[in-house]
């Protein structure tokens, strides 16, 4: 895997945070956990909420130099740092898919 900038790994963070609450409203949901949701759910707003504000940062960086992050390497940093994660594992799996 290739070194990550600094403004790929706060991304890769972060948007991990944000896949390890919705994990945690899943969770929640299957047990019927409904204060474990509310309060994962609060949690999961917050993080996402950061996630914008960065995205954000990240963009007009990314406009003023030129350099972007790099897609590839952050979906192989979520895979492997989300593994854990119901909702990373579902929406980035470390493999490839084949065609169906």
């Amino acid at each position: 895997m290739s070194r990550l900038t600094t403004s790929e790994v706060r991304l890769v963070e972060q948007y991990v945070s944000v896949l390890d609450y919705l994990s945690r409203c899943a969770q929640a949901i299957d047990g019927g956990d409904w204060y474990y949701l509310a309060d994962k759910a609060d949690a999961l707003a917050h993080q996402a909420q950061r996630l914008a504000k960065l995205s954000g940062e990240v963009e007009q960086t990314g406009r003023r130099s030129g350099r972007w992050p790099r897609p590839e390497v952050i979906r192989a940093a979520v895979a492997h740092h989300g593994r854990h994660y119901r909702a990373a594992r579902l929406l980035h799996p470390d493999q490839p898919r084949g065609r169906r």
